[in-house]
Order: structure tokens, then sequence, then C-alpha cells
């Protein structure tokens, strides 16, 4: 098979930080065929970049050009588009959430089974050398009993300013900063609106603003974390209990995992300071291990892993980096492998579905 013909739906932040120019360094294996964006400038400024000369506006137009694989790299619920895709014999790739509703995602999973191509979605964590390092140390654990797993999440501006992102547009101005109710009560009027989306109505199996906030935060984000621990721990057994507070901009669940592990799980919405904190700390009676994520807009920043033993009657810390190669390079390697050999990928659809299951329940006890 010659270089992979790929059509990039979306070119906004994510697809300009990270998937293009990797797109573009693996020249050898992908071909950027065509672009698509609703936004004109935005579209035209990228693709004079890349030299592209097929660019769209439409998903249909996009579709329509001689393309082997179809990158889905929009916000939100990519359900349509990447039924689309696969409808017209496309293997894809899709960057999370795949869709909001476990209803949409065996849509899609039929779909892909029909069309018998590979379906991709974009759990870039699981690439990641440092992670997977982690993954290993935590298995050589004796007696796992406890996780804490966090998230503090600032907000994503603070580690894209140093990209080179192309716009459309003018620049926006800086928002005002604001805090308490002010602040997590406009996040909430930002994502459910009036409330009547009914894809978050019915993921979430709510009709409350805050659980609907919380859910889509929990698709977008979280969904992420889950990710990690069912790579390190396995699918839960239940979901415990579940609590979200600040209007659903913040929430906490209480997991329980084989072999009689639980995990305390946090993730809170605080957007002005410049440190991204994600950590999963296992706590064993022989050691712990502490795997320490960098923000993921930071290219080549390594996951750092530190493990606590006892040597003798001392207790030794040792901090492992694994390797700088980037989660999101090697998601990419492992797509082009995955449809070359017709093989299904290590982050594939089922998958996703897991990880879903998970934040619905969550969403159901808040």
């Amino acid at each position: 098979m010659d270089r992979l013909r790929a059509g990039i739906i979306g070119c906004g932040a994510v697809a300009q930080m990270m998937h293009l120019p990797y797109l573009h360094e693996l020249d050898d294996r992908y071909e950027i065929a065509a672009l698509c964006d609703i936004d004109a400038g935005t579209l035209d400024r990228v693709a004079d970049h890349y030299d592209v000369a097929a660019r769209h506006q439409t998903v249909d137009d996009l579709l329509s050009e001689p393309l082997d694989v179809a990158f889905i790299l929009t916000s939100g619920d990519h359900a349509p588009v990447a039924l689309a895709a696969l409808e017209r014999g496309l293997h894809v790739f899709v960057e999370k959430p795949l869709a909001y509703t476990l209803r949409e995602t065996d849509d899609i999973l039929a779909a892909a089974e029909r069309a018998d191509r590979v379906l991709m979605v974009g759990m870039m964590k699981q690439y990641d050398p440092g992670y997977r390092r982690g993954v290993e140390l935590v298995r050589e654990l004796k007696d796992l009993r406890f996780v804490d797993a966090r998230t503090m999440h600032p907000d994503n501006g603070l580690y894209m300013s140093h990209h080179h992102i192309l716009r459309g547009g003018s620049p926006r101005p800086p928002g005002e900063e604001t805090f308490g109710p002010a602040f997590f009560e406009g996040v909430q009027r930002s994502i459910v609106g009036d409330g009547t989306n009914p894809l978050l109505k019915e993921g979430s199996g709510s009709d409350r603003p805050e659980v609907q906030t919380a859910f889509a935060l929990l698709t977008g984000s979280s969904i992420h974390d889950i990710n990690v621990l069912r790579g390190a721990l396995g699918q839960p057994s239940d979901v415990v209990s579940a609590h979200a507070w600040a209007a659903g901009t913040s929430f906490t669940a209480t997991l329980a995992y084989p072999n009689d592990v639980r995990v305390n799980y946090t993730w809170s919405l605080l957007p002005y300071l410049k440190h991204y904190e994600q950590d999963f700390s296992f706590f064993a009676s022989d050691g712990r291990v502490h795997i320490r994520f960098p923000s993921p807009y930071l290219r080549n920043e390594p996951t750092l892993v530190d493990v606590e033993r006892m040597r003798g009657d001392e207790l030794c810390v040792t901090r492992v980096l694994t390797s700088y190669e980037e989660a999101f390079k090697i998601e990419l390697l492992e797509f082009d492998a995955c449809v070359r050999a017709g093989r299904a990928p290590f982050t594939d659809g089922p998958g996703y579905r897991q990880d879903q299951e998970v934040i619905c329940e969550i969403a159901r006890r808040l």
C-alpha cells in the first residue's frame, strides 16, 4: 500500500498542535490529501501552510475526495461524522469523544463492523511510554489497596499560547477573570445553554444542569482518566458513589476494581493557574507508584513515574523518566500499522465503550 491519503476534518487547535505536524513528519506513511473546516479563513491558512489544494467547508464535500482514512478532530459529539466516514468505506481515526451516548457508540461500532474498517479512538495516553512503564511497575505491586487519581484542570489556553495556531479571524480578546459562582455558573451556561441538548440529557440520564455539565466534562476530558485507570486496573466492578459541586465543574467518584481495590477519583476545573496536575498514585503494602502526566499540549514533555520501595531499613524513592517520545505521534504510527495489517488498534471502539459505560454510571450517581 502506498501512503495513506488522509482527509482531516477540523483544523482547530488540537489538529494544528499535534496531528497535522506529526502527519506531515510521517510523510512516508501519510499524505495530507484534503482539509475541512467550517471557518473559511482558518481552512485557507492551514491549507496554505501544508500546501493542500483540496479544502472544503462541509464534511460531505471532503468525503467525496479519493481518501483512505479520515481524521475527525472537531470538538463535540463525533457520531454523525464517524458514521458518514465509515459508510464511505474509510478507515477512521476520531478524537474523543467518539459519541455522547451509548446508543450512538453502538451505531458506530456496528457501522465499522459492516464496513470492515479500522476505527481508532484518540486516547493518546495509552501510547505514552512513561505511562506504559508506570503500569508495568503498578502490576509488580503485591498488595494494591488504594488509588488516588486526580486532575486539576487549568484553562487550556495557558498551555496553547506558545503554539503558533493559525486562525481565520481576529485574535480573541482575553476574557475577564471571574471567581466563585460567577465563574462556574458561566461555565455551566456555556455547556448546557438552555438545557435542551438531547444528547447531554440522554447521556447523563438527567434534566439537572449541574449533572449535564459534569457529564459533558466527563465525556470531553475525564474519559482519558477512566481510560488510564482501566489500562492499569481493568474495568471497574462498581461506581460506589459520586458527587458534583460548583455547578458541575468539579466532581468526585469512588470506584471499585477487582482484587478489592478502591479508587478515589476527582476532577476540578481551576482556570487561572498554569499548573496542570494529573496524578495517579497507587498505594500498596510493599510499595507505591505515582504516575504524573504533563499537560497534553506540551509536545515531548515526559510523563514521570515515582516509585517508593524499601531497601533494607531505608525507604528509597526513585524517579523514572522513560522517554521523550510523543504519545500523539506514537498513536499515528499505530493507526498506520493497523490499517495496513487490518487489525484492531489498541484504543478501539469497544474499549471506548467500556470507558463510556463508567462515565455514564458516574453521571447517574451524581
